[in-house]
């Protein structure tokens, strides 16, 4: 397998999204026109949220992984829109990846979710 670079600079923080307001879950910019595989742990709590570029809605914790292709050179964010309720989301274990290193290590990283620097590489 490639050396696969966490493109989220700090994996483990928490970071409280706000609905339909775009937050920032890491410093790097963006590379245009580049494909992104995008991973974290969400918490939701206090309503149902769905996700741009997901299928279905979140109403707990739980695994949220998606492909993203992104046309500027900002770094990556995300946000939320409300389906029910008035919840708060927080996400963290973060994971931002070239599509093409998601697919050439797709078992391994499927299996460990994410990673915070100990053996692969933040940006």
């Amino acid at each position: 397998p490639m050396m696969i670079t966490n493109l989220c600079t700090r994996p483990t923080s928490t970071i409280t999204l706000r609905a339909n307001n775009w937050v920032h879950l890491t410093t790097v910019p963006s590379v245009r026109g580049m494909t992104y595989w995008v991973s974290f742990d969400v918490n939701v709590t206090g309503g149902t949220v769905s996700f741009i570029g997901t299928q279905g809605e979140f109403s707990a914790r739980q695994r949220v992984s998606y492909m993203t292709y992104v046309d500027n050179s900002s770094p990556l964010s995300v946000n939320y829109s409300v389906k029910s309720g008035s919840p708060t989301v927080t996400v963290t274990n973060i994971l931002i990846c070239t599509w093409a290193e998601y697919q050439s290590n797709k078992t391994l990283l499927d299996s460990i979710g994410y990673f915070d620097g100990d053996t692969m590489p933040l940006a």
